[in-house]
């Protein structure tokens, strides 16, 4: 498994690399340190199967860098951290396709209880965040932010279909499937297929 850790902060980049590498098998890591090392590193073979991406680095403050790593097939493997919860930031990570969010302030059983739900293919937000989505509502067009593909599935999902038919369909694997469902999910601040059918159907 390789892994991409893009971090301004060498002792954020070197501690989650220890931490990774001493619990997930076969772990190689790599840090970037800037914008510029990161799209470097991502033209680089062999390419990372996981990226790590603190949303704010300080010589991007208009979060370009982010904005163009959410155009791109890098985004579905993309996990953010942050020493702050950026609403705004996650809520258009997750309409491209993003996996989840951890904090810097998170222990490290929590990190890793987060990775691996992200690698069991759902969307992963701390407990004690849990309410960030809900308190911020989404627009009423939000639906159109999302990507192509996640309205496709998100279409599927109000129509009541099953994972196993949003994959013949759609011609995408179980597995992509149950990770695409759960960022249409956590884009909503839903838990389950029906909260999502409720709060979709609702008149304005």
């Amino acid at each position: 498994m390789n892994i991409l850790i893009i971090d301004d902060h060498p002792l954020t980049c070197q501690g989650l690399a220890a931490l990774l590498s001493a619990t997930q098998p076969d772990a190689r890591v790599q840090n970037a340190y800037s914008a510029e090392q990161a799209h470097a590193a991502l033209q680089r073979l062999p390419t990372p199967d996981w990226v790590f991406l603190d949303i704010n680095l300080p010589e991007d403050p208009g979060h370009r860098f982010f904005h163009s790593l959410c155009a791109t097939h890098w985004i579905d493997r993309t996990v953010l951290i942050s020493a702050g919860a950026d609403h705004t930031l996650i809520r258009t990570a997750l309409a491209a396709g993003a996996r989840g969010f951890i904090p810097k302030t998170a222990e490290p059983d929590i990190v890793l209880q987060g990775f691996q739900t992200v690698l069991s293919g759902e969307f992963y937000l701390p407990p004690d965040l849990s309410d960030l989505l809900r308190t911020h509502p989404v627009a009423l067009d939000a639906q159109r932010k999302l990507s192509p593909r996640l309205q496709q599935v998100q279409t599927y999902l109000l129509r009541g279909a099953s994972n196993k038919v949003i994959a013949r369909d759609l011609e995408l694997s179980a597995h992509t499937v149950k990770e695409y469902v759960s960022s249409v999910l956590a884009f909503h601040g839903v838990t389950s297929r029906l909260e999502l059918v409720l709060k979709l159907n609702d008149p304005p």
